[in-house]
């Protein structure tokens, strides 16, 4: 009989709240009659939307440099300085415009750059990009750019950097 069927499909008290909505609003067919209770409460938290993800003001990093997480502080050249991670972006001609954070360590950064096309005599652009960073410790990251690519980084304190980045005051930008 249908009352058979319907108390047979009938998730156990233990089920979430979701699944035994699910299974009230279920056509009573074979199918679930013979739908075990997990299976049942596996089809609701399938059709629960994922959270959203929370906006928050700033990635949790300490600012200053980073450098390639394989090259040594005291010898990063121009080419292995990653980034100067400051309270508004990265480097001097990025800024944050929306951080996400999308699970326990990981944030969705969208960042609009200038191409500093003023320094070279030509029309400044800027370009908006969202990459995704891994950030396990306020002293590391992973970041996944648009296209795929990655690369990873760590904090190097200034005062343990080359020469060239040693002397360079970057307290305004930083602090």
């Amino acid at each position: 009989s249908n009352a058979d069927t319907a108390e047979a499909a009938a998730p156990s008290e233990a089920a979430p709240a979701a699944a035994v909505d699910a299974a009230a609003s279920a056509p009573a067919t074979e199918d679930a009659a013979s739908a075990s209770p997990a299976a049942t409460v596996e089809a609701a938290a399938a059709s629960v939307p994922a959270p959203a993800a929370a906006t928050v003001a700033a990635l949790p990093l300490r600012r200053g440099y980073y450098v390639r997480s394989e090259t040594p502080c005291n010898r990063a050249s121009r080419a292995d300085v990653f980034s100067l991670v400051t309270r508004t972006g990265t480097n001097l001609n990025c800024t944050f415009k929306k951080i996400e954070q999308t699970g326990a360590t990981t944030y969705r950064v969208t960042e609009e750059c200038s191409d500093g096309g003023a320094a070279w005599g030509r029309e400044a652009g800027t370009e908006t990009s969202t990459s995704t960073y891994e950030i396990p410790n306020e002293t590391s990251y992973r970041v996944t750019y648009e296209g795929g690519s990655e690369a990873s980084a760590r904090y190097c304190a200034q005062s343990s950097m080359s020469d060239d980045y040693r002397d360079n005051d970057i307290s305004d930008v930083i602090r």
